[in-house]
């Protein structure tokens, strides 16, 4: 029973890793890859891309762009524990959250995807420059 439960929880966090999709994210002249998670809100910023956006500071914890219209959540979670490098979508204000800190649990916070540190730090220092998202070749 024991040799069954394991090797249906090693399936299971293999097979999450395999569906995982990496993104763009194009900064200027640079380029930086997001490895999003597989659930539907990942899914459904994917399908609008490519996309613009401007980011702002909000607080030190996150850098955040409005999406208009909402992303569709769908089995994703409805809440995290976000952590530097977190890639996010905050459902009552419809915006994308980048963690640039780590930050308290919060509801209503829908884990999209992962940031290396040198996409985070370009984020962080992007200003209001423009960000680009796009599937990766």
């Amino acid at each position: 029973m024991i040799k069954t439960m394991t090797f249906s929880l090693c399936f299971a966090l293999l097979g999450e890793i395999a569906m995982a999709q990496d993104i763009e994210m194009v900064i200027g002249e640079h380029t930086y890859t997001i490895t999003l998670n597989d659930n539907d809100a990942a899914k459904s910023l994917v399908s609008r891309l490519p996309m613009t956006l401007t980011f702002e500071n909000f607080g030190r914890y996150e850098r955040i762009a409005y999406l208009k219209p909402a992303l569709t959540i769908g089995n994703a979670p409805r809440s995290t524990d976000p952590k530097t490098g977190d890639f996010t979508y905050y459902i009552p204000w419809g915006n994308l959250a980048a963690f640039v800190a780590d930050f308290r649990p919060s509801d209503e916070l829908v884990p999209l995807g992962k940031m290396d540190k040198e996409a985070i730090a370009a984020l962080k220092a992007s200003g209001e420059q423009p960000v680009t998202f796009k599937a990766k070749k």
